[in-house]
């Protein structure tokens, strides 16, 4: 073992002893002039820790530290409780003194596990631990907001949470009676919460040496932090009033009409203009056309309407894209002793239309082999292009086998492959199936065992991600999600480097829109356009390539269409559907405040509007602003009466094969049985054979469901920061042997293998 590797590993496990156990350091052989602190400087983004949310991405980036510096985050409280007590054996018996050491009390309070409330999980930016890269020269935390609230333990030394029996002789200050004949529950128990009226402080421990030699262990509790629900709510405002229209929306535009409503009612105080209704667009667009919603917000017009009796103009108001989003990290940084180090993904892979084609149409199981179209093998042409993406392996040990499964972002034991997306008809599903149905990759396998009838055959145009499994036995090819709390839930692991597989690098992908990717840190691929050329979904590939797309009979822009070279491909535009006959009351008549309100919605949407948009949107191009004035123009120029018909005939749409007034559709025919037929059996329905839509229904339920995390293994759980810090100190070393083709030393090896086991064994509730 190398001397300076030696040196590594022991102030890590000093490092990590400290943390888990807390200094025990005699008076005496305490330094009588410790040196004094690093002079270092603390960044958070964001800035304002005040006004974040559970699940919001958070760096934290200590800089200025000397070489070799290792940094611990906790998640604590303001004020710790000073009530420890530590044994002096000065005397040559036990005797009990105060402890008011800082140190020792952040290990003793903030040392519980910290479940965060968004996942059911375990956060990711509690008792994590970084080193400093020597590319940067900075420790950089790279985690999410964590809420919720610390799993109830005791505090050993501290005698109103201890869970020391009291004792005459060794323990006289015991004062937490067991009410349980194990002892496992006690009078009292310490927790602490962690949110919007509870805050809590960023604490850092960092530990390293100067160039003297001498060491430091320093505490930082400077940044606090109130971490709110997530959720969208708008601000400022009056509530709902008389005027306040019913707008319809997929979680997507959720941002961006939150600021719409802010930019006009907040300078006044006065009502919201909107009330934000989310739902899937399907049931947006069919809530609109029976007058349920004022509004709805689409980004493919008409494609997902079930039925388009009502009157209406597709408004223009930004420019979004549907893309495969990555988060998770690669080994792309190098530590001080030049060992390699991971760090959060930032590069953005380049990928062909084929190879997007394969990977959501060939099944998640076995990326070893044909899984995702072995696109994540070593060598193929998809890994070979992103060398950021080569350099995500398996560990401890790289392997052909197990390299393709990280990359790939499968976990067996979860049940989890890898990609996953929001449930439910929607925009992404369909932009993206129609520029994949182009390419000659875009098939199942030609296995009718696990795809029935659809095997070896082309998906089509879908509207739904969960088309993508077309029978009951699904092959994970996107595990859909319902809503973005679970897609995010799924991801959280990897996007905070919390997963066991991490220490070799892991990914995680994600099917979304790119203001989604945005707002949670996912990072889009880039894709290529008509001309071949990669490129990335940005404002000006967006704006370039709606300037180049041709309109369809719905008047909406056409997905795939887009001819100019800068262009990306998936770009699609955010509509209004607004009603061109005017809203009216139960008794067919104007409603005059509400009609106001929405043509000051609707040229907000158009000008102001455009400079808040959610990041992620485009402001629309100079000719879809012209657009959009045109068909604004035409909204509630009808008749009252042409809009009760519509209304009535929404509700109760025609027998199927009539057309709507509207002459837009062919509204779906009426579910109910027609005049005459036999009346409904009663009594208990016979027992439904399951259909792929009840097989996803209950898989997204079961996915809903919230699970609290696993308990812990006794006293081996305290000690995962401890092998964590091992496994950072050992892997990168192993990994640079194998990286440069020399054989791994028999010690390294099995050291390696020791400890990853015991931690596994630790994470698994396995230890013995």
């Amino acid at each position: 073992m190398s001397i300076v590797l030696l040196r590594r590993v022991g102030l890590a496990v000093a490092c990590g002893v400290l943390a888990v156990l807390g200094s025990a350091v005699p008076p005496a052989l305490a330094q009588e002039n410790p040196p004094a602190p690093p002079a270092y400087t603390l960044k958070t983004v964001p800035a304002d820790l005040s006004r974040v949310q559970d699940g919001d991405p958070l760096q934290v980036v200590v800089s200025g530290l000397p070489a070799g510096s290792v940094a611990v985050l906790k998640i604590c409280p303001t004020r710790l409780p000073d009530n420890l007590l530590k044994p002096d054996f000065s005397t040559g018996t036990v005797q009990w003194q105060p402890d008011h050491d800082f140190g020792s009390r952040v290990r003793a309070y903030c040392g519980q596990e910290f479940s965060d409330e968004l996942t059911g999980q375990r956060a990711g930016a509690h008792n994590v631990t970084r080193v400093r890269s020597h590319t940067s020269g900075d420790v950089v935390f790279d985690v999410t907001v964590p809420r919720g609230q610390a799993k109830p333990g005791f505090v050993g030394f501290d005698p109103k949470y201890t869970n020391f029996d009291w004792d005459e002789k060794n323990f006289p200050w015991a004062d937490n009676p067991a009410v349980s004949a194990d002892g496992q529950i006690r009078t009292r128990s310490w927790s602490y919460s962690c949110d919007e009226n509870t805050p809590c402080a960023l604490t850092l421990e960092i530990v390293g040496a100067d160039a003297a030699g001498n060491s430091f262990d320093v505490f930082d509790t400077s940044r606090v932090i109130r971490p709110a629900a997530p959720g969208l709510a708008v601000q400022g405002c009056g509530g709902i009033g008389a005027e306040t229209l019913n707008a319809s929306m997929p979680e997507r535009f959720g941002r961006t009409a939150v600021a719409w409503n802010q930019l006009l009612c907040a300078p006044t105080g006065g009502s919201q203009p909107t009330t934000i209704v989310g739902e899937t667009e399907d049931a947006g667009l069919k809530a609109f056309d029976t007058g349920a919603s004022d509004l709805a917000v689409t980004g493919s017009g008409s494609a997902l309407a079930k039925q388009a009796v009502r009157s209406r103009e597709y408004v223009p108001v930004g420019l979004n894209a549907a893309v495969l989003a990555t988060t998770g990290w690669s080994p792309t940084d190098a530590d001080d002793n030049g060992s390699p180090l991971i760090s959060r993904l930032t590069d953005t892979f380049s990928m062909t239309s084929g190879e997007l084609a394969l990977m959501l149409s060939q099944g998640g199981q076995n990326p070893d082999t044909t899984g995702r179209g072995g696109i994540f093998r070593d060598g193929s042409a998809f890994v070979a292009r992103n060398p950021a993406l080569a350099k995500v392996q398996a560990s401890p040990v790289p392997s052909e086998f197990l390299n393709p499964v990280v990359r790939a972002g499968a976990d067996p034991t979860a049940l989890f492959w890898g990609t996953t997306g929001e449930a439910g008809p929607g925009t992404i599903p369909v932009v993206l199936s129609t520029v994949l149905a182009e390419t000659a990759e875009w098939k199942f396998p030609d296995s009718k065992d696990v795809y029935g009838a659809a095997a070896g055959k082309s998906p089509g145009v879908i509207t739904d991600l969960g088309a993508l499994d077309p029978t009951g036995n699904s092959q994970h090819n996107v595990d859909g999600k319902v809503g973005q709390l679970a897609v995010r839930k799924a991801v959280d692991s990897v996007m905070t480097g919390t997963s066991a597989a991490c220490f070799g690098g892991c990914l995680n992908w994600v099917v979304t829109d790119l203001a989604t990717a945005r707002a949670y840190g996912w990072k889009p691929v880039a894709l290529p356009n008509a001309s071949g050329k990669f490129v990335e979904p940005t404002e000006a590939s967006l704006q370039a390539a709606a300037g180049s797309m041709k309109e369809g009979p719905d008047g909406t822009l056409s997905p795939g269409t887009a001819t100019d070279p800068a262009a990306y491909p998936l770009t699609f535009a955010e509509y209004l559907a607004a009603p061109v006959n005017p809203l009216v009351d139960a008794n067919c008549v104007p409603v005059k405040p509400k009609q106001d309100e929405l043509a000051t919605v609707l040229k907000m949407a158009r000008h102001g509007g455009q400079g808040a948009l959610a990041p992620g949107l485009a402001p629309l191009t100079p000719a879809l602003a012209g657009e959009a004035d045109a068909r604004a123009a035409k909204v509630g120029t009808g008749t009252a009466a042409e809009s009760c018909k519509q209304r009535d005939e929404a509700t109760n749409p025609p027998a199927a094969g009539a057309t709507g007034t509207s002459g837009t559709a062919t509204p779906v025919s009426n579910t109910s049985a027609p005049a005459g037929s036999p009346a409904a059996a009663t009594g208990p329905a016979p027992a439904a054979a399951p259909t792929p839509a009840s097989v996803l229904a209950a898989k997204n339920l079961a996915d809903a469901t919230a699970i609290p995390p696993f308990a812990g293994a006794g006293v081996l759980g305290a000690l995962i920061p401890l092998l964590a810090l091992l496994v950072l100190v050992t892997l990168p070393s192993l990994t640079a042997y194998a990286t440069a083709g020399r054989p791994v030393p028999p010690w390294l090896g099995r050291t390696t293998r020791a400890v990853v086991a015991l931690a596994e064994r630790v994470r698994f509730g396995r230890a013995a």
